[in-house]
Order: structure tokens, then sequence, then C-alpha cells
């Protein structure tokens, strides 16, 4: 069993209002302004111009797929389908914030699991797609890597009789994905030869390399940044149709391009290594 851990944003995660709210997060300030985006005429096409060649991890982030929003192809299907063609062959290994229920832990731990389901609108296709994306990389000669989750983690950000703890969520994601990413990239560059890149993938919070203050902790990017010497490079994945309705969205400097999305790729440059890229209006 593998689930999306949670949903990740640039503020804090959305979920049923009638659940324990975590903190609120403040609308990002940092960043250069808003600058016309570029075209491109696929995700691939997008990619190769702004990955730098000498990039060594790229963390991408996405709006997760909700049951409350648009039913189209969700980022992470793209992901899937397009970026690890175009990408793979330059992949060693490929980490997702998911993680894979221990059956040592019992049955509070398969309880915590859906309870983090339920409260972040988890569609049930998410666990296929990213079953999904675990094969098409391991097809591709890429070590995939879940999140490690101990019987202590579950308990604590889903105590029994309680909401999820989206706080106690937000810190175990943050700690494992970098965890994993930095012994990753030590394992590789240890190696005589290896692929140049490492992949990062999950919601568009943990990887923020321009984090709004107060959720700076919950992103790993500033540590990865440190272990490769300056080659991380950010890159968010949105779907027009989960973005158009979220609040978050609504704020983000690049949110005019979901408005106007279209059958095109267009990819706009937030800072340094750092890249929005709105994806194709799904086609009526």
């Amino acid at each position: 069993m593998v689930v999306v851990v949670v949903a990740c944003h640039k503020d804090a995660p959305q979920h049923d209002e009638s659940r324990a709210a975590p903190p609120p997060a403040p609308a990002r300030d940092a960043g250069p302004a808003p600058v016309a985006a570029d075209s491109y005429a696929d995700l691939p096409a997008a990619l190769a111009a702004i990955l730098p060649a000498d990039a060594r991890v790229i963390g991408f982030g996405e709006l997760h797929a909700r049951t409350d929003r648009a039913q189209v192809k969700s980022a992470l299907a793209h992901f899937t389908s397009e970026a690890i063609p175009a990408i793979g062959d330059r992949l060693s290994d490929l980490v997702v914030e998911t993680w894979v229920v221990d059956p040592k832990c019992g049955k509070s731990a398969e309880e915590a699991t859906a309870k983090v389901a339920i409260s972040t609108r988890r569609p049930i296709e998410t666990h296929s797609e990213i079953a999904q994306l675990a094969e098409a990389a391991r097809a591709r000669g890429i070590q995939p890597h879940a999140m490690d989750v101990t019987c202590a983690d579950y308990a604590e950000i889903a105590p029994q009789g309680k909401d999820v703890d989206f706080e106690a969520m937000l810190t175990l994601t943050t700690r494992e994905l970098t965890r994993i990413a930095t012994e990753v990239v030590a394992h590789r560059d240890g190696e005589a030869q290896h692929r140049p890149w490492i992949a990062l993938y999950g919601g568009a919070l943990h990887n923020d390399r321009f984090p709004a203050k107060g959720v700076e902790d919950w992103s790993y990017a500033a540590k990865v940044d440190e272990v490769t010497h300056g080659h991380y490079v950010e890159v968010d994945l949105i779907v027009p149709e989960l973005a158009v309705d979220d609040p978050t969205s609504q704020k983000e400097p690049w949110f005019g391009l979901v408005r106007g999305a279209d059958q095109r790729v267009h990819a706009w440059k937030r800072g340094e290594r750092s890249y929005v890229i709105v994806l194709p209006r799904t086609a009526p």
C-alpha cells in the first residue's frame, strides 16, 4: 500500500475546515517580479530549456490532486508519462514523497495512513499513479526511494482518536526527504561513474528555494543546495484546472498563466534555479 503523504503547497496544507487546522503561513515575499513566461510545445521541451546541464538535484513540486477539485490528469501522471521518458536517462535516483506501510506497525499504521488520505482528500487513483511512477523509473534504470515512516511517526502524525497533526506530518516529510536526498547524493558522489541528476518529487512546499516566512523549516531546498554546492534546481508543475480555484495559487505572481492556460506548456522563472511550469489545459 503506497500513499502520497500530504497536500503540500507554498502555504500550509488545505483540508476539511471541520478538522484541526495547521498554522497559517504568510504569502510569499521572496523572488523576482513577474516576467513574461516562455512557451513550449510540451513538457519535455520545457525541461530541456530550463534544466542546466550542471544540475545535481532537481526538486519537482506539484499542486496535489484532490477529490474536491477538477478530475483531470494529475501533475504526477504528467511527470511519469512525459518527464521520465525525457530526462530518465540522466537520473540515477528518484526520491518520492510517499511511504509504504510497515506491517510491523500493525493496524494503527493502516488507520493512520487512511486518516491522512481522507484529511488531505487524496484521490484513490493516486495510489496506482505512484506505483506507475516507480515502475517507469525502474524500467529506465532509476532507483526509486520512499520515506521511512516508523511506528512512532504514525502515532505522532495521526494519533488515535484525534485529527491529523499537520505540523508533525510536514516536519516528518521534510526530515525524510532531506535525509534521503543527502544520503543519495553522498552515495552517488562516491561512485566512480554515475548519472548526473537526482530527482525528488512531492508537494510544492518542501522543494521551495524561496520559502515564505514561517515555513522555511519545511523546505529541504537550502540543505540540498548546500550538499550539491549550489547545483539544486526547483521546478513546480502546475495543473491549471487544479490551481484555478486554489486560494494560495490565486495569490501567486504566475496565476495569470493559469487563467490563460491553453494547449501549450508555459514556464516562468521565479528566481535563480527556480521555475514554475503551467501544464496544458485538458482538451475538451
